[in-house]
């Protein structure tokens, strides 16, 4: 499945503690904008449940919570407005949004929002799962 020609609109945008607008994300603060913008998904925000993004112990509960009420997708299986989780500091406390050909877009303290790809050394190990919103179920 090929690259959507509008995952460029949402390359270089900074990274910003809690950030929930353009002017500034976190990883969940990007997955949230991308699927309301492109795919009408409205999800919480959380900003104000964790000190930072690298509190791992306060983050990774969120996902999980989250996580429960959307549909686990078996690896092989993921399509574009996907959410990837992937460990961090031992947690799963990173999420990026699977785009196709094995990319995804993500965001990262100190890296402005990027697509790479999750298939590689620095990811694939990292991976915890991919999960479909309901409102995806529809595209």
């Amino acid at each position: 499945m090929p690259i959507p020609y509008w995952a460029g609109h949402y390359i270089g945008l900074s990274f910003r503690e809690h950030g929930r607008s353009a002017e500034g994300l976190d990883c969940w603060g990007l997955v949230r904008l991308v699927l309301m913008e492109r795919f009408n998904a409205v999800l919480p925000s959380y900003a104000a449940e964790y000190a930072h993004t690298e509190s791992a112990g306060e983050i990774a509960p969120l996902i999980g919570r989250e996580a429960e009420k959307w549909q686990k997708i078996t690896a092989g299986e993921e399509k574009c407005g996907d959410v990837i989780v992937l460990r961090l500091r031992g947690a799963p406390a990173h999420v990026g949004l699977v785009l196709g050909d094995g990319r995804m877009l993500h965001i990262e303290k100190h890296i402005n929002s990027a697509i790479e790809y999750y298939g590689g050394r620095r990811w694939r190990d990292r991976i915890t799962g991919f999960y479909r919103h309901s409102h995806l179920s529809e595209f």
